[in-house]
């Protein structure tokens, strides 16, 4: 994970369909990890839809915010601004993140 400075993590191919999707998984100390990057043309630009598959609700607090965070940085590494600080991200949104899921108490 790049905000604590860990190593990479190897990557699995489970599909890839040019030019539309992409679906990666990853085994490595915090668990099992799969992701679909699904991309179409929308209004003349490409739309990335992403899509992480959890076994249940409990990271959702902080796999949201980490991923924000790291969409955000591909967009600074395409258009040259300022890196994101993770402190934006995580706690920040953890609530916010916690409260889009199904299981999640009222008013959460």
């Amino acid at each position: 994970m790049h905000e604590e400075q860990e190593p990479w993590c190897e990557l699995r191919i489970e599909a890839c369909e040019p030019p539309h999707r992409l679906t990666v998984s990853a085994l490595d100390a915090f668990g099992a990890w799969r992701v679909d990057l699904l991309l179409a043309e929308s209004a003349g630009m490409t739309e990335l839809r992403f899509v992480q598959h959890l076994d249940g609700t409990d990271l959702v607090g902080d796999v949201g915010p980490g991923w924000e965070y790291y969409l955000d940085m591909l967009a600074t590494s395409r258009d040259g601004s300022p890196k994101p600080d993770f402190t934006d991200y995580h706690p920040a949104m953890q609530a916010y993140y916690r409260g889009l899921s199904p299981e999640a108490p009222a008013g959460a």
